[in-house]
């Protein structure tokens, strides 16, 4: 997002913070998308992850009034969808332990379909991980935040989100060249 655009997403969070329900949402149009996304990736379940998507802009809007516009929007909207999932497996009581792919345009359709195959691996052996792991992996290559953004986030120390997202491609890695 460029400067440009994030002036505009201020200029959106401020008319929502004044009760302009059709900026609160633009707001929610231009981010279920992603947040529904990262969501999914971590509970693997379609209604799971619609209710936590909607549990996380709920939170948003109810605490949007505490925001502060000096920082990014993205990653103070990911650390709530990160808590409200991480909520989501306590309530659930499901182990929460902290969890790369690189894309490569494809020539031909060969390649490409190569290219689905190994994407759909990926995915599979993705969801094998500890949701600690499979979330770092997700911020960091599929939603491309930075170690200070995955910091923020998760509220963990850069040295750690480091250490975990090695660790975690390598644990992805030998699962990658695993016999399927």
């Amino acid at each position: 997002m460029s400067a440009g655009d994030q002036i505009n997403v201020n200029q959106l969070i401020g008319r929502a913070r004044a009760g302009d329900e059709s900026a609160c949402e633009t707001l929610l149009n231009l981010y279920k998308g992603r947040i529904f996304s990262f969501v999914y990736r971590m509970v693997r379940n379609y209604h799971d992850a619609e209710d936590i998507t909607f549990d996380t802009f709920v939170k948003c809007f109810r605490s949007l009034s505490r925001f502060d516009t000096s920082r990014k929007f993205t990653t103070w909207l990911f650390t709530i969808a990160h808590n409200t999932t991480r909520d989501f497996f306590r309530k659930n009581k499901q182990e929460y332990e902290y969890f790369d792919e690189t894309h490569a345009a494809p020539d031909n359709l060969i390649e490409e379909f190569e290219k689905k195959k190994k994407m759909e691996r990926i995915d599979h052996c993705l969801a094998q991980l500890p949701p600690i792991d499979r979330e770092l992996v997700i911020l960091f290559h599929h939603e491309e935040h930075t170690y200070v953004e995955i910091s923020d986030i998760l509220d963990l120390p850069i040295t750690t989100i480091k250490t975990r997202l090695h660790r975690a491609r390598k644990k992805l890695a030998v699962l990658v060249r695993q016999k399927p």
